[in-house]
């Protein structure tokens, strides 16, 4: 099925600036209705008289009065005035950072590889070479990201081979549920706005967690990155954090990345906007609203030519003792393509979801738990889940969790459980184990409205077809899909050992599923192919050493199976030489650097070879066969063999970071992910991230 439509016209620079301009003018106008709060509700009612007092000019009479017990001899005296005046001095630093936020969520799991789990904080983002979520994600070792071409076009990204269904993204706890596909098309996020990132690898599932950045210190923040590049690529990515707007705070965020793509063929755009208002107090809780609009350009033929993303929630959240604190949200998403668009034009895409979670944790116990209601077509109609566990840092942690997931009139469950020990001489044993059956989004119903969207070849006259038609509705409703089920296994157990700053690990993997579902989205949605299912074995390894020289380290990951099959390629490995030091005694100099190798053998794809080779096995036209056929059973394209060297040097100087990145340096020509979706051969990016306060 051909995909193409009408590509868009690029707006001009000027007129796309000029637009920026104007939004940045918006924020920064509401953000000076208010000035930056002291805080107030963090501190007694009798501690807010510093400012009346005035304790800085106040405290300019330390030295006079701390000479008068000396003059009248009253030593402990002078010493009780100076333990005030120390008081009272580190009480008004205080009481100048300090803000109100949020009770936040926080993760009961610490990240590790043994846990399966990675994170970045805003520090970690900031230093990163990634300027895409796929791209972040994709650093993780094992996680496959399945790009359709250059910035602009789709992007998904799997893990053990688990497609459509086992690949969920969480936006402060809303389910950024795909709209159009079994999995989220990564392309319709950005990083802006991110306080931090969480990736949680397990063998059945790959599970994403944004956490929106909000204010933490009176003083407002800025953060600016600028860049360009290669093929005409350019980056512009700013954040305003004011704790002091209207009684609460802002964080406005823009968001964009454009290329003209391969050989300057292949034009495209990321771009987003994003708006976040939160009332907090007394540390205890408050409401926030978020609105986030993220829009995808590109001009290859295969895909939409624009289509933009809306999501916006409100939310209520309180801490109701030092141990549980609970949340409250409402919201939306949608989809929407260009005026002449005929995929995204009329299908209404709307889906909303209700949503309550709970949080407990007292000394080394936690547990959490989360329902969603979702209404729309293609996704469950309801989603609960429950955890628990235990964490010690001597003994090690053990965790497991259930979820239960409800799709019109049937119902399906799974469960996971893990094991982390306590390290005894430097080594550490780990396991886990999950088992469950999950529902997949958007069956083919979608796929076949989408294709009775087009007109049949030649059926009107020249005539017929310049006569006026009625205009189509504003939206037109997609039928309610049937559910869909994969039923899939999976274990992973190793150890790792850790002495000074050497790491060695390693993992057994085995991995079992009735079926192979597509990805779902544009990249595979030409076919329906479900293929049957089996069982995979293998190994994965880690290792980071330090080298001779100080700051300079060897990482490296590798992936092997028994067999590769769709979307899980027999090998996989990364690998890099890195360099971090801090330097000055004021840590206001740090240097970042890379030179690191990522790839993959060949990988199947769930995609029908149009041109198979005559050897190869052909069912009959118009007959099916009996059962799902495997792997084996039906001639699937596969994109070669991939392996991309890449370069990274950072420097921070104080608030000011400068960044170099260099792609595919070896300039390897057919590194891509699926056929005739080309990557750029070579590309160098360069540009700055600057944090200003106030």
């Amino acid at each position: 099925m051909s995909l193409a439509c009408r590509r868009p016209r690029a707006p001009r620079a000027p007129t796309a600036g000029a637009l920026l301009l104007v939004c940045w003018a918006v924020a920064l106008g509401l953000a000076g209705l208010g000035r930056p709060r002291a805080a107030r509700a963090q501190v007694p009612d009798t501690l807010q008289l510093a400012d009346t007092l005035q304790l800085a000019d106040s405290l300019q009479l330390a030295d006079s009065l701390l000479a008068l017990p000396d003059t009248l001899g009253l030593e402990v005296v002078g010493d009780s005035l100076e333990q005030v005046f120390d008081s009272l001095t580190a009480l008004s630093d205080s009481l100048s950072g300090l803000v109100d936020t949020f009770p936040e969520f926080s993760a009961e799991v610490a990240p590790s590889w043994e846990a399966g789990v990675w994170r970045w904080d805003r520090s970690g983002l900031e230093s990163n070479r990634a300027l895409t979520l796929a791209e972040l994600v994709g650093q993780v070792p094992g996680v496959l990201p399945l790009r359709g071409g250059d910035y602009g076009t789709p992007l998904a990204a799997i893990a053990f081979g688990a497609a459509a269904g086992r690949v969920r993204v969480f936006l402060d706890g809303f389910e950024w549920v795909p709209l159009d596909g079994g999995v989220a098309d990564l392309s319709r996020i950005g990083l802006g706005g991110l306080e931090e990132v969480r990736v949680e690898r397990h063998p059945g599932e790959l599970r994403i967690d944004l956490r929106s950045r909000g204010p933490t210190e009176v003083e407002p923040q800025t953060l600016v990155e600028v860049g360009t590049g290669d093929l005409a690529t350019n980056i512009l990515r700013g954040i305003l954090v004011h704790p002091s707007t209207l009684g609460g705070g802002l964080t406005f965020t823009l968001d964009r990345l454009e290329t003209r793509g391969p050989a300057l063929e292949a034009a495209g755009s990321l771009s987003g906007i994003g708006l976040r208002y939160a009332i907090a107090r007394s540390n205890r809780g408050g409401f926030s609203a978020e609105w986030r609009r993220f829009a995808v350009k590109t001009d290859v033929e295969a895909f939409p030519g624009a289509v933009s993303r809306s999501d916006w929630n409100l939310r209520g959240r309180w801490r109701f003792s030092d141990a549980l604190t609970g949340e409250a949200y409402w919201g939306a998403s949608s989809l929407q393509g260009g005026a002449d668009d005929p995929l995204y034009g009329d299908v209404d895409t709307r889906r909303s979801q209700l949503g309550i979670r709970a949080r407990w944790q007292r000394d080394r116990a936690w547990a959490r738990s989360s329902s969603r209601f979702l209404r729309g077509g293609g996704l469950a109609s309801a989603t609960h889940e429950l955890a628990a566990g235990l964490a010690d840092p001597r003994v090690g942690s053990l965790d497991g969790s259930l979820r239960l997931e409800r799709w019109s009139a049937e119902s399906v469950s799974s469960r996971r459980v893990r094991a982390v020990t306590g390290r005894v001489l430097g080594l550490s044993l780990f396991a886990s184990y999950e088992q469950g059956s999950s529902g997949v989004p958007f069956v083919p119903q979608f796929d076949r409205y989408l294709r009775s969207l087009e007109p049949p070849a030649d059926t009107l006259a020249p005539d017929e077809a310049e006569a006026e038609t009625e205009p189509p509705p504003d939206t037109v409703s997609l039928p309610e899909p049937l559910a869909r089920f994969t039923e899939r296994r999976g274990t992973r157990a190793g150890a790792s050992f850790r002495w000074r700053s050497l790491s060695l690990s390693g993992a057994r993997l085995a991995v079992e599923a009735d079926s192979l579902r597509p990805l779902g989205v544009l990249l595979d949605r030409d076919t329906t192919l479900v293929l049957a299912g089996g069982k995979r074995m293998g190994y994965e390894v880690a290792a980071s050493l330090p080298l001779l020289f100080r700051g300079f380290r060897v990482e490296a990951a590798f992936q092997s199976w028994d067999e590769d099959e769709p979307y899980l390629p027999k090998r996989t490995w990364n690998g890099a030489f890195t360099y971090h030091r801090v330097f000055k005694e004021s840590r206001n100099l740090e240097v970042w650097g890379a030179l690191g190798v990522t790839g993959r053998d060949r990988m199947l794809l769930r995609v029908l070879d149009p041109d198979p080779l005559p050897e190869d096995p052909i069912e009959p036209p118009g007959e099916t066969p009996a059962a799902d056929p495997g792997p084996g059973d039906l001639p699937l394209i596969a994109s070669p063999y991939y392996q991309e060297w890449f370069t990274h040097i950072q420097v921070r100087v104080v608030s000011v970071h400068i960044f170099v990145r260099w792609e595919n340096i070896t300039g390897k020509e057919d590194n891509f992910d699926f056929p005739d979706r080309e990557q750029p051969r070579f590309r160098t990016i360069y540009g700055v991230r600057w944090t200003m306060n106030n």
